[in-house]
């Protein structure tokens, strides 16, 4: 069999899933609800689409009448930047127990997000979280009985909101699990197994040639779906799954960012080659200019025809070139805007400032972002609670209330995040070195070393080490000699 060209582009995923709600073995009530997420996702898939290209930065704006020979090629990272920005500012760590937690229920929870690992998978959703406006986690069974939690953009899951506003509840969804190059599909990987998330069920949905789908229920203990959603900038229960940051705001000032810096290119390959201006040419050579672009470099000769007396003289006349200024003021003026939308720093959408900034400036620059991502992080928080709990009566073979019911310390899980405003060592540094000169002592605890970014297995390997730094240092001022002193 031939293999295909590694070097050509090929199809992208191709996600049909019209067949689900007449998929083989499905109840009346199931296709109901499977149709109802179906419609959802094939609804929002342009509008995810388009905002994907603002992402990639391959978008194309219209010339507004310019007419130029010159390609418009120019790209703009803004959209990337508005989302890669706040993103970086936000990373989950694990779960902080509650200290009078059971011990076997800490292992287990320790287990849960090793096995699944779950702050780095989190953390590599941030993007297309704050891209979409949202994504979800899903809590299933394996077939060893373990719990398994994995997360979802919006290119991979769908859902229908809580009636009751509940966040990051959701009345059923639709997740798509696994996605595979098939005997009917080699090139473009097709959706293999989809999951239905409804209230007591996960039903799981095979595709088994093309457009032919199998479903087989699977009970759960619990009465809410196990899709939970995160959302970013939230708007209540009128705009329950956030909302994104490449808004239509973000994507217009883009545009024109784009169609700023085309106009620029035009203006400096005008300036670089001035135009010629041949007036009053006779017609046979005003017919050889026109006839032979390339010999006489029309892309910057200008000509007229003469006279009907045919009296006037031909002339050459050149045109100066036009500054680029302005259009550096404008790409300026709109980055301006840009970050006072996004909160992104000017600095980081590459427009230098003619003095350099302070630190307090550097910092008042970064409080916008800081405060969004402060807003998603108190969000985040119960959300990630939920999965855990989840997870864990999955793994204890029972609900999340009755768990609760019998651990109650577990209602003081909370997950842990770093701070968005200590981002760099430098700012860590400076903010433990403060603390510790107000509360003595602060500096040497486990808190600090883990702030400035001490890994858990080489802190241990620290506090040993200053433990038998610490014994002999007893050692000696008990038992060394006083230096110089007399025997009496």
């Amino acid at each position: 069999m031939m293999q295909p060209d590694p070097w050509v582009t090929m199809p992208s995923t191709v996600v049909d899933l019209s067949g689900i709600p007449n998929a083989a073995g499905m109840s009346d009530e199931v296709a109901w609800w499977a149709q109802l997420l179906v419609d959802e996702y094939d609804a929002h898939s342009p509008h995810n689409q388009l905002l994907r290209r603002y992402y990639d930065g391959i978008v194309s704006v219209s010339d507004y009448g310019v007419g130029a020979e010159i390609e418009n090629d120019q790209t703009c990272h803004w959209p990337a930047k508005a989302v890669d920005a706040l993103a970086d500012r936000i990373t989950f760590n694990g779960f902080t127990m509650p200290a009078e937690l059971d011990e076997a229920l800490v292992d287990s929870l320790v287990r849960i997000e090793d096995e699944n690992n779950l702050a780095n998978s989190y953390n590599e959703h941030l993007t297309p979280k704050l891209l979409y406006g949202c994504m979800a986690a899903t809590v299933t069974r394996n077939a060893a009985g373990r719990a398994v939690v994995r997360f979802h953009s919006a290119e991979t899951f769908t859902a229908i909101p809580s009636p009751d506003g509940r966040d990051g509840v959701v009345a059923a969804g639709l997740a798509i699990a696994r996605m595979e190059h098939t005997a009917w599909s080699r090139l473009a990987p097709v959706p293999t197994v989809v999951n239905l998330h409804l209230p007591g069920n996960v039903v799981e949905v095979r595709q088994v040639a093309a457009g032919q789908w199998v479903a087989s229920d699977g009970a759960t203990m619990e009465t809410e779906p196990s899709l939970y959603v995160f959302k970013h900038d939230g708007t209540g229960t009128l705009n329950a799954f956030g909302r994104t940051r490449i808004s239509r705001y973000v994507r217009t000032l883009t545009d024109d960012a784009i169609r700023c810096m085309w106009h620029m290119q035009i203006s400096g390959a005008y300036y670089s080659i001035p135009k010629l201006i041949l007036l009053n040419l006779l017609p046979e050579q005003y017919e050889a200019v026109i006839g032979d672009k390339f010999k006489y470099q029309l892309d910057r000769v200008i000509a007229t025809e003469a006279d009907e007396s045919g009296e006037s003289r031909t002339s050459i006349q050149q045109l100066s070139g036009n500054s680029p200024q302005p259009f550096v003021d404008e790409l300026r003026a709109l980055a301006c805007q840009f970050s006072g939308a996004t909160g992104v720093p000017l600095n980081s959408l590459g427009i230098v400032q003619d003095n350099p900034s302070s630190a307090e400036a550097i910092g008042a620059a970064r409080e916008d972002i800081c405060l969004i991502a402060k807003r998603d992080i108190k969000a985040d928080r119960p959300v990630l609670r939920k999965v855990a709990l989840a997870a864990l009566s999955v793994q204890l073979n029972t609900t999340v209330e009755r768990l609760l019911a019998d651990h109650p310390e577990l209602h003081e899980l909370s997950a842990r995040f770093d701070s968005p405003v200590l981002h760099s060592y430098g700012e860590v540094a400076n903010f433990v070195t403060q603390v510790n000169s107000v509360r003595d002592g602060f500096g040497k605890t486990d808190y600090a070393a883990r702030l400035l970014g001490v890994p858990d297995e080489e802190l241990e390997a620290v506090k040993s080490d200053e433990v038998r730094a610490a014994s002999a240092a007893a050692f000696n001022a008990i038992f060394a000699a006083p230096a110089g002193g007399a025997e009496e």
